[in-house]
């Protein structure tokens, strides 16, 4: 019963993960904030509920802390040399 869960938690993770992928290469800023503070919640509510395991959730945690350092600061206030 867990493995369609597992398989459904992925699909959706990387879904929010490609949102905002695609939110950032189109200067979507935020709609990027947004997608990554989704994907931040989803992730700890599957962990939480043990659909994902301890090394998967490390990982993305990890993957998801380095784009939040990334897109520190990206927001409509930038100035962007015009």
């Amino acid at each position: 019963m867990l493995f369609g869960k597992k398989k459904k938690a992925r699909q959706e993770l990387d879904g929010l993960w490609s949102s905002m992928e695609m939110s950032c290469q189109n200067n979507y800023k935020d709609m990027a904030h947004g997608a990554l503070k989704d994907y931040g919640e989803c992730l700890e509510k599957y962990y939480k509920e043990g659909v994902i395991p301890q090394e998967e959730y490390r990982s993305r945690s990890r993957k998801l802390e380095e784009k939040r350092t990334e897109l520190k600061g990206y927001d409509h206030k930038q100035h962007i040399g015009w």
